[in-house]
């Protein structure tokens, strides 16, 4: 009799209050910062600024922020030269603190941010970027290792209607960094030699190279 309860007890147990095999337990899955860079052109995009000045400077940081949550972007900083080299540099996070992003983004802009649209801010870094190209300057590796190329949408996303400048008076324009060792400027001017030619383009050389600081 005691075998039957026993029996009885156990066929009116739930499917579910059943053990199940640990080989068939699943781990839950985190999704990473790089995972939402991967995917970053599927949110919406929050907001675009550059520097206030950037059309005196010639240079300025772009940065491109996505909607990942309600309290959290993706977005990516390019340092874009508009007059020879293109994006010099760029960092890219994302899983990244809505408050924080707003606490940071006046210095991400050098302390003067100015809001732009998404088709200007593309122009600006595609545009610099093909400029750049004509004469043998491809983008900084950590446009792509940083994957901040995928937090911009692509290429052709937005008309090019701005009608922004690049270059000086029709011709590139390289102005060293206070970060530029002497090797790098003139391998910079050995490669404006060979692709626009001698007089077809003009540089102005600083001194005293220092450290370079974080995008970040």
């Amino acid at each position: 009799m005691a075998k039957k309860d026993k029996a009885a007890r156990k066929s009116r147990t739930p499917k579910n209050d059943r053990q199940i095999p640990i080989s068939r337990i699943r781990p839950v899955q985190f999704l990473t910062p790089r995972y939402y860079l991967q995917n970053a052109r599927e949110y919406p995009i929050f907001g675009c600024w550059v520097h206030q000045g950037w059309r005196e400077a010639g240079i300025t940081p772009v940065i491109i922020a996505r909607q990942q949550s309600s309290d959290k972007v993706i977005f990516c900083n390019c340092m874009v030269d508009l007059n020879c080299l293109g994006v010099k540099d760029a960092f890219a996070n994302a899983d990244y603190s809505l408050k924080r992003f707003k606490q940071e983004l006046a210095h991400m802009c050098v302390e003067s941010p100015e809001e732009c649209s998404p088709e200007f801010a593309h122009e600006l870094i595609y545009g610099a970027i093909e400029f750049a190209a004509r004469y043998g300057f491809q983008p900084s590796p950590d446009f792509k290792k940083q994957m901040a190329d995928l937090v911009l949408a692509p290429p052709d996303a937005y008309p090019r209607k701005n009608k922004i400048k690049f270059g000086r008076k029709g011709k590139p324009f390289f102005v060293s960094g206070p970060y530029d060792d002497e090797r790098k400027i003139r391998r910079i001017i050995d490669t404006l030699i060979s692709t626009a030619g001698e007089g077809k383009f003009d540089y102005l050389v600083s001194v005293s190279p220092v450290e370079p600081p974080d995008l970040e």
